[in-house]
């Protein structure tokens, strides 16, 4: 069908031409012109449909009814009817389902646009989600409210409902209506806690500027505790980023008020320079396990502050860190130790594996100066420094294919300016050299391997011995070096590792994997005994025998199987076990171990973990995790976890048990999150009932 069209020139105060089109159209009036049937009008920025249109060619006034569409940029209204003025662009909207970007909905009785950003909204629901339902899972109803685009809307007779159930209400709301983030208050947060109560809590969000920004907290609890804190966030360029959240907490059992802060800051620089920063500290380690009660929590005994500043060239890294960290310790149910420790700072340089002048030679390399301070126990404690060297020499041995032989020297020497006293119970100001030497010889194959050949599938089979020999020379005296890290620890060697491995590989159209492995290995000592555990008379030279089987017939599979022989009694020493069995809507992983008295087969400890959960695309998800001893039947953790995400809401419901002391831990938690809003209900509660 032909469509009747119109276009009506820059004659009056409208900049460019207006189109409009429709099916039929009549001249009512000698300035009135109507379209009925598929009425589109287009006039710079707006686009208006419409079963019927009246528009008035000398004031530019549009009047249209049913099915109304009228797009504005990334705005759309929807309504029965509508007047408009194409001149000033303002207009009249009857009975109107609206969106506004980002991502907000408006449904109501009317709809006033003031001027090019301004609306005013007459008896209606607002929301982020879509309007399909008569009741969205989330909306505001407002009496009347005038909302400026990227700007903010002022709400009067505003009432925050969940489907049909009303939560609050409030006379008057300012609410950001914006792409840019805004300052202002936040969606209040309500919950429960079993231990700290009912709450309430408020933040205020403050844009510092478009890389800055900080947020406020404030959270009362009924059974006394008062919450306070503030979040910075950062980001001013693109490879810099950091937070930084401090949150202080009146205990209403002390009277007293205790903090926790943490914060992290990445950053890339010119030149190949990066910094990494993480920081994690509190006042009071057994308030928070109480307070907070989650795993992490419970489990934590560290509290690392450091600052990492890092370059690479080439094959060179250099290194400066400043770190203090806290470790907790707990020799009685009833009492806490801490050790502090210290580098004041770190200087390191890293030399990865270099060819030397084209030769076969290849240098490596570790230099490192520290200066340390500790704080272990009332006595031992104090600064100290600790300068570090060990060079490493490999040789690259030409060789066949399928045989390769590696040997490497090297020589280490630490200076340290303070050592232990006898008993080991202070530090004594005197200075120690420790010096020694390394040595090593890997060799590889001779390796065998045939090739089985179907119509799709080539099957490879190869068998690969291997020799590895680590030397370590006595470094003297041990017991006077003061440790902070592990290389303050040196462990004298002299022994030979045997391993012969069997490998499986499939070759396809898709390319080639492994399709499985077998590994034996022993090592052998050339000097003290590996295995003396039992008396003088029954120990030997060897280490246990170990066994790895790794099968993975396919992509979804993956099997793994590990056991360790004693070298005196031949019996079964300890065995693991685990598979992983993925699939398109969910995975399983499986892990058992168990270790045996090697001189009487007995069990000493067996457990059995099982991870599952869903990975489908879909409003469902679920996890679960237990923990479980199979020697002493008994259920140390188990964690499940069950969310569904709707259009714009999602809820979540968690059940934790977790039974290993000290500090032991049942409860439930159900989280509710609303697009737009935020998290509006955090309710956590004990759960008793699971008993011990």
């Amino acid at each position: 069908m032909i469509l009747a069209s119109l276009v009506l020139l820059a004659a009056t105060q409208v900049q460019g031409p207006v189109e409009v089109t429709a099916r039929r159209q009549q001249w009512i009036a000698e300035t009135l012109w109507c379209g009925i049937g598929d009425v589109v009008v287009k006039y710079q920025d707006i686009t208006l449909r419409a079963n019927q249109l009246e528009v008035d060619t000398k004031t530019l006034k549009l009047r249209a009814e049913g099915n109304v569409i009228f797009d504005q940029g990334p705005n759309r209204l929807a309504c029965q009817r509508l007047e408009f003025d194409l001149n000033t662009k303002t207009g009249t909207f009857h009975e109107v389902d609206a969106f506004f970007a980002p991502t907000y909905h408006f449904r109501g009785e009317t709809v006033e646009k003031l001027d090019e950003d301004h609306y005013r909204f007459r008896h209606g629901i607002f929301t982020s989600c879509a309007l399909d339902d008569h009741y969205p899972p989330w909306q505001i109803t407002v009496r009347d409210a005038t909302v400026q685009l990227e700007g903010y809307g002022h709400f009067r007779g505003a009432a925050l409902w969940l489907k049909r159930v009303p939560i609050f209400y409030t006379p008057r709301l300012l609410w950001p209506v914006m792409r840019e983030r805004a300052a202002g208050l936040l969606v209040p947060r309500i919950g429960y806690n079993n231990r700290r109560g009912a709450y309430l809590g408020n933040a205020l969000f403050w844009p510092l500027g478009r890389s800055f920004d900080t947020t406020f907290y404030f959270d009362l609890f009924s059974k006394g505790y008062v919450g306070l804190g503030q979040e910075l966030r950062w980001a001013p360029t693109e490879n810099a980023y950091g937070e930084f959240l401090v949150n202080y907490f009146r205990d209403p059992d002390s009277k007293r008020w205790e903090w926790k802060l943490q914060g992290k800051h990445r950053q890339l620089l010119p030149g190949g320079w990066s910094i990494k920063a993480d920081a994690l500290d509190l006042s009071n380690m057994d308030f928070f396990q109480r307070f907070e009660r989650t795993f992490d929590p419970n489990a934590l005994r560290r509290l690392p502050v450091f600052l990492t500043v890092t370059r690479t060239v080439g094959h060179q890294t250099f290194n400066f860190r400043l770190d203090h960290e806290k470790t907790f310790f707990q020799p009685t149910p009833n009492t806490t130790s801490v050790v502090v420790l210290e580098r004041q700072p770190q200087v390191e340089y890293r030399l990865r594996p270099t060819q030397l002048a084209g030769s076969p030679l290849y240098l490596s390399a570790v230099a490192e100066a520290s200066h340390f301070r500790i704080n272990r126990s009332a006595t031992l404690r104090g600064k100290y420094s600790r300068v570090d060297l060990f060079p490493q020499l490999a040789v690259l041995v030409p060789s066949l294919p399928w045989f390769s032989l590696t040997p490497t020297l090297g020589a280490r020497a630490t200076y340290y300016t303070a050592t232990y006293t006898r008993d080991r119970q202070a530090l004594a100001d005197q200075s120690l050299l420790r010096r020694y030497g390394t040595a090593g010889l890997t060799l590889t194959g001779p390796s065998f391997s045939r090739i089985f050949a179907t119509k799709d599938t080539k099957l490879k089979h190869l068998i690969e011995p291997r020799l590895e020999y680590v030397y370590v020379s006595d470094p003297g005296p041990q017991e006077r070096v003061p440790l902070f890290d592990e290389r303050d620890g040196v462990t004298v060697s002299n022994r030979l590792r045997w391993t012969v491995a069997s490998r499986l590989f499939a070759k396809t159209a898709n390319g080639t994997r492994e399709l499985g492995s077998l590994e034996v290995s022993q090592d052998y000592s050339f000097s003290q005994p590996l295995t003396t555990r039992y008396s003088p008379r029954q120990q030997s030279q060897r280490g246990p025998l170990g066994l790895a089987l790794h099968v993975n017939p396919s992509d979804n599979l993956l099997l793994d199987a590990r056991a360790s022989y004693d070298a005196i009694t031949s019996k079964l020493s300890s065995l693991s076990l685990g598979s992983i069995l993925r699939s398109q809507k969910g995975y399983v992983n499986v892990t058992f171990f168990s270790s045996f008295d090697p001189r009487t087969g007995n069990t000493n400890s067996s457990q059995l973990q099982l991870f599952l959960g869903s990975t489908a695309e879909g409003p469902w998800r679920w996890q679960s995790m237990v923990a479980y001893d199979l020697w002493k039947k008994d259920l140390l953790r188990q964690e499940h976890t069950v969310s569904y995400r709707g259009s714009c809401w999602a809820v979540s419901v968690q059940i934790r048990d977790y039974r290993i002391p000290p500090h032991q831990l049942r409860d439930y938690r159900i989280m509710l999150d609303l697009t737009g809003i935020g998290t509006l209900f955090d309710i956590r509660g004990g759960l008793e009932a699971f008993g011990k």
